[in-house]
């Protein structure tokens, strides 16, 4: 099981609350809250993380699990490291902050697709 998916089952049986309902919650299924939970999900979207952190109160840095957080600031960009995995990875708070719009953007687009959806169909 990945820590992430550890923490988010461990703050949510805390908090005494069903998978089913906190899935409802997210707005995701509970199969694939199951599925972070056990760790079977590589990736966690930003938004997903972000509902994840609103709900029970937590900043992100919770689910780092031991790993050391460092702000780069070579060639004036700055930059986030994480340590502690067996890769590294540096991203600029720039591109942090572009994903986190497309991902928003992204999310719009689709309210409007499925609308226009409705509308064809005549719902």
């Amino acid at each position: 099981m990945n820590s992430v998916g550890f923490k988010i089952k461990r703050l949510r049986e805390r908090k005494n609350i069903s998978q089913e309902e906190f899935a409802y919650k997210l707005d995701i299924s509970q199969g694939t809250l199951s599925k972070i939970e056990n760790g079977t999900v590589d990736k966690i979207d930003f938004l997903f993380m972000q509902k994840v952190c609103d709900y029970f109160e937590v900043d992100s840095d919770y689910f780092l699990d031991e790993q050391i957080v460092q702000n780069n600031t070579e060639n004036k960009a700055s930059a986030i490291t994480v340590y502690g995995n067996p890769t590294v990875n540096t991203v600029s708070s720039e591109i942090l902050e572009n994903l986190a719009r497309n991902q928003e953007q992204i999310t719009q687009l689709i309210e409007i697709q499925n609308k226009l959806i409705e509308k064809l169909l005549g719902n």
